[in-house]
């Protein structure tokens, strides 16, 4: 349904709807980007450019960028090569297991990690590429693995028997056809590092700051807006370039096409079994240690095991004296988890429908999509500087924070909703038309049931999102009233084993509540056929 094929049997109000996410996004994603770059010009911040230190941490931020996507292909590559290729007892369980570093927020991945690795590996470079390579893992297998599952193992059964070895079979075949696949994710995997702030905040030190860390610093510390802000456009500019290298580089793909084979069974040869299984259970061992850490953490005391900080998360003196109440918190996290649910479901939903209805609507699509190329310290940063203080304070009203998380969740509704609907037979709105239905009905006869579905869907992932989010929420929380991810945070920055004690229960809390919605998620789209696995 474009808006060359059946616009007379368009409803109009549909012919419309890029309007919603276009207003959405100028308001609320452009204003801000502006207003940015206004404050950075007009102000004295780009003297901060000037400064060798600087220039010193987007180098340090880059190498650990650089080594936390090489670890994360390491490890990730042999990972989609078992899960996304061959047929074994467990498979499903590990390719679900491999995904949830993903879906948990970076402060409590990082409290995972300062629980399993604290007296072995302090503070320092080499345990945050460990997280961010550990986060990041389900990108690799996912990308890389979505290719890898399509790849005909004819054309290296035939170099094999002109007598290639395996690793002659890997570099000459399958890695070519991998290239375009492994440098996507490689580029996603980056800037996720280069652009990290939780992890930093919680296992970093001096040689792991970011640019991201730095434009906190400057905002919420030094109330240095120009310099934060010149910050701010200058890791934009590299986000950019970054992005546009991986472009370049993938763009010569490999000559293999595509085929949709069944899994493979798994090998005759004992050798190969074995190296399957135990990359299998690797995989599975790697994801769940620092979680099963956590859950330790959260039963811990000095004089013994213990369920004291689970009894006590609803005190207001919870080792948080001051700064809320860890049930508080998490009441204020749900509330703006359902704002975002509703709103990114909305604004991404209109945007996805508008692909089909109207010759703006592929614009519409693509402008949705900028905000994954945008860190959440300059999203944060942008909203708190246009919509932060009088004329328009909207710090009061309680949702700068789920406009700013739907912001970052727009994207993923977009791309959970516009294949699903493209995926429909728009002849079924045809048939509905002829049969005397008018536009609306037709349009929802065809494309309703499965829209009702992925909306739910989508808002569902968004709610996951918004839950998690740490680094715009970082800028526009209020201190009365924080996230549960700030809240641990700041749990973490007191001494004490109370402190300790209740971040690590928050942090399970905050697990459970994001699994659950990303179950809900899979499940209804595993329903509707709508939404489908990355294998």
């Amino acid at each position: 349904m474009g808006s060359g094929d059946g616009a007379l049997n368009t409803p109009r109000w549909l012919r419309g709807i890029w309007v919603i996410p276009l207003a959405f996004l100028l308001v609320f994603l452009a204003l801000p980007l502006v207003v940015l770059i206004i404050r950075t010009w007009s102000g004295d911040g780009w003297r901060i450019l000037a400064n060798a230190s600087t220039w010193q941490i987007t180098a340090l931020a880059t190498v650990q960028a650089v080594l936390s996507t090489v670890l994360s292909l390491a490890v990730g590559l042999p990972i989609a090569a078992v899960v996304s290729r061959y047929s074994f007892r467990g498979r499903a369980l590990a390719q679900a297991l491999v995904t949830v570093p993903f879906v948990m927020p970076t402060v409590v991945v990082a409290l995972a990690f300062r629980s399993l690795l604290g007296s072995a590996l302090p503070q320092g470079f080499l345990i945050v590429v460990l997280a961010h390579a550990y986060v990041n893992l389900a990108v690799v297998v996912r990308i890389v693995g979505s290719q890898w599952s399509q790849h005909d193992d004819r054309y290296a059964r035939v170099a094999q028997t002109l007598g290639a070895t395996p690793l002659t079979v890997f570099r000459t075949v399958t890695l070519p056809y991998l290239r375009s696949s492994i440098i996507s994710s490689s580029v996603v995997v980056f800037i996720f590092s280069f652009t990290s702030l939780g992890i930093i905040v919680l296992l970093g030190d001096s040689s792991t700051r970011t640019l991201e860390s730095q434009i906190l610093r400057r905002t919420s510390v030094l109330l240095d807006f120009p310099a934060a802000a010149a910050l701010a456009v200058l890791q934009l500019i590299v986000i950019c370039i970054v992005i546009a290298l991986g472009a370049v580089a993938s763009r010569k793909r490999g000559q293999q096409k595509p085929v949709r084979n069944a899994l493979l069974s798994m090998p005759t040869n004992r050798a190969s079994r074995t190296a399957i299984h135990l990359i299998a259970v690797c995989s599975c061992a790697i994801v769940l240690l620092p979680v099963f850490a956590l859950l330790i953490a959260s039963v811990r005391s000095n004089s013994g095991l213990t369920t004291q900080w689970w009894t006590s998360i609803n005190a207001i003196d919870s080792g948080t004296t001051r700064i809320g109440s860890p049930v508080a918190s998490l009441a204020q996290s749900l509330q703006f988890a359902l704002i975002t649910g509703i709103v990114a479901s909305l604004v991404g939903g209109c945007a996805a429908l508008a692909v089909l209805a109207h010759r703006w609507g592929r614009f519409i699509a693509l402008f949705a999509i900028i905000p994954l190329g945008i860190s959440a310290a300059t999203l944060g940063l942008g909203m708190l500087l246009a919509f932060g203080r009088p004329p328009v304070d909207l710090r009061a009203s309680g949702l700068l924070i789920p406009l700013a998380h739907s912001l970052v969740a727009v994207p993923l509704v977009v791309a959970v909703i516009a294949p699903a609907l493209r995926g429909i037979d728009p002849r079924a709105r045809e048939v509905a038309a002829t049969l005397g239905a008018r536009p609306t009905r037709a349009f929802f006869t065809a494309y309703g049931p499965t829209l009702r579905t992925v909306m739910l869907a989508a808002g569902g992932l968004a709610c996951a999102v918004s839950l998690g989010e740490f680094g715009a929420a970082s800028f526009l929380a209020r201190t009365g009233a924080p996230t549960v991810p700030i809240q641990i945070v700041r749990l973490l920055s007191r001494p004490g084993e109370q402190s300790y004690g209740v971040a690590a229960v928050m942090s399970l809390i905050l697990i459970a509540l994001t699994l659950v919605l990303v179950l809900v998620v899979d499940r209804l789209g595993r329903r509707n056929g709508a939404l489908r696995p990355a294998h």
